[in-house]
C-alpha cells in the first residue's frame, strides 16, 4: 500500500514556544510523589498507572489534581491503546530517534532534535496495528483538552516545562469510550477536530459509527469535514458504507466535495461505483466534477470506462466532459494517450477536441508527436 501522509494538521507548529513558567504547581510541589513513567517519556513525569480504577478514574484525578494546584497553565494526559495503524515519526526507515515535546501557544509541537520539521506517517507500504500513545494538552484549571497527539512509543520524547502525567496502558475499549466523551463534550472545534484523528486511530468496530455520527450532527463544518476524512482513511466496507449514508443526507456541496474525496481514499471496489454514481447523476455541477477528477486518481477498469461514458454523452454539459478529458490525462500514458488521441480526432465539441490536444501536448508520448504531425501536415492515417 502507498504510504498515506496524514494531514498537514498534525504537523508541527512553528510559533515560540512558552516558558518554563507555565509548569504545574501541583508537579512540582510533590517532588516526592513524582514517578518516572515508560522509559520513552523524559522530564518531570508523575506516574497514575498504578493508581486504582480503569482508564477514566485516572484523568479524573489527574485532572482533580491539577484543578487543587490552582495553576493557570497546562499539563499532559498520555496513555498507550492499541492502535489501528503504526504511528512513525521522523525520517522512513529509522527504529529510534529523540524528540522534545512542548506547548506552542495552545498547541503541542513535537520536534525532532537537531531538525525543524516533523512528519507523521500511518506505516509505511502495509498498515499493521501497533501500540501507539495518545497525548492530551490539558488545562490545568478544568482539565479541558485543548489538543492532542499520537506518540509512538518506540521513539523518546523529552518533555520540556510543561509536565505530563503517565496514566498507563488501556485496552482499546476504556480508550475509546474515552476519548468518545472528551470529544462530545469539548466545545472548542480545533480540539475536537484533534480529538476526532485519535478516537479514528482505535480499533474497535464502533469508531466507524462515531464518525459517521459526529460528521452528521457535529455543529461545525470543519469537524464534520474532518470526520469524513478520517472515517475515508479507515477505507473498509462498514466506513464507505457510512460514507455513502452521510452523502445521501448532506445538501452543503463543500461536504460532499470532501466526501467524494473520502470515498477516493477507499480501496473497495464499490467506493468506485458509488464516485461513477455521482459523476453522472448528482444534482451539484461541482460535486460531479469532483467526482470525474478523483476518478482519474483512481485508474481502474470501471473508473475509465466511465470518464469515456461522460466525454462521449451527447447530452452532457462541455465543462463536464472538459474535466473528464483532464482526468484522462491523468492516468498512465498507455491509457491516457489512445484515449486522448481519440477525443482530439472525433469528439464532436471543438472545446473538448481544443482540451485533449492541449494535455496530449504536455505528454511528450511519441503517439502524441505523430498525431501533431499527422495534423500540421494534413496527413491522415
Amino acid at each position: 500500500m502507498k504510504k498515506h501522509q496524514l494531514s498537514k494538521r498534525y504537523k508541527s507548529t512553528t510559533a515560540a514556544l512558552l516558558g518554563a513558567s507555565i509548569v504545574l504547581t501541583f508537579a512540582l510541589s510533590v517532588p516526592a510523589q513524582t514517578t518516572e513513567g515508560p522509559e520513552f517519556l523524559k522530564g518531570t513525569v508523575r506516574d497514575l498507572s498504578t493508581k486504582s480504577g480503569g482508564l477514566a478514574e485516572k484523568f479524573t484525578a489527574a485532572k482533580t489534581e491539577a484543578g487543587k494546584s490552582g495553576a493557570k497553565g497546562t499539563f499532559f494526559a498520555a496513555s498507550r491503546f492499541p492502535a489501528r495503524d503504526k504511528i512513525r515519526y521522523g525520517r522512513r526507515g529509522e527504529t529510534g530517534g529523540n524528540y522534545t515535546v512542548a506547548v506552542s501557544e495552545t498547541r503541542i509541537k513535537i520536534r525532532e532534535k537537531n531538525r525543524d520539521s516533523l512528519i507523521i506517517s500511518d506505516g509505511d507500504e502495509i498498515r499493521s496495528s501497533a501500540p501507539a500513545v495518545w497525548l492530551l494538552l490539558c488545562e490545568a484549571s478544568s482539565g479541558d483538552p485543548i489538543d492532542a497527539m499520537l506518540l509512538d512509543p518506540e521513539r523518546n520524547y523529552e518533555f520540556s516545562g510543561t509536565p505530563v502525567v503517565w496514566l498507563g496502558d488501556a485496552s482499546g475499549r476504556e480508550s475509546l469510550d474515552l476519548i468518545e466523551k472528551l470529544t462530545w463534550a469539548n466545545p472548542k472545534p480545533k480540539t475536537r477536530e484533534s480529538l476526532l484523528f485519535i478516537l479514528s486511530r482505535h480499533t474497535e468496530p464502533r469508531v466507524q459509527d462515531l464518525l459517521q455520527r459526529l460528521a452528521l450532527e457535529d455543529e461545525n463544518t470543519k469537524v464534520r469535514r474532518s470526520a469524513i476524512f478520517w472515517l475515508g482513511n479507515i477505507g473498509d466496507a462498514r466506513s464507505l458504507a457510512g460514507l455513502k449514508i452521510i452523502f445521501r443526507k448532506e445538501r452543503d456541496s463543500d461536504v460532499k466535495d470532501h466526501i467524494v474525496f473520502a470515498l477516493s481514499l477507499s480501496k473497495e471496489r464499490e467506493a468506485v461505483t458509488e464516485m461513477i454514481r455521482i459523476a453522472k447523476e448528482d444534482d451539484d455541477h461541482g460535486v460531479r466534477e469532483k467526482a470525474v477528477f478523483w476518478l482519474g486518481q483512481k485508474a481502474s477498469a470501471e473508473s475509465v470506462k466511465a470518464l469515456r461514458d461522460i466525454v462521449q454523452a451527447p447530452n452532457e454539459e462541455d465543462g463536464l466532459k472538459e474535466q473528464a478529458v483532464f482526468s484522462i490525462s491523468q492516468l498512465p500514458k498507455n491509457q491516457s494517450v489512445p484515449m486522448l488521441i481519440d477525443i482530439a480526432k472525433a469528439n464532436k465539441s471543438a472545446s473538448v477536441r481544443k482540451k485533449a490536444i492541449f494535455w496530449l501536448g504536455q505528454s511528450g508520448d511519441p503517439s502524441a508527436l505523430k498525431f501533431f504531425e499527422e495534423i500540421l501536415l494534413k496527413k491522415r492515417p
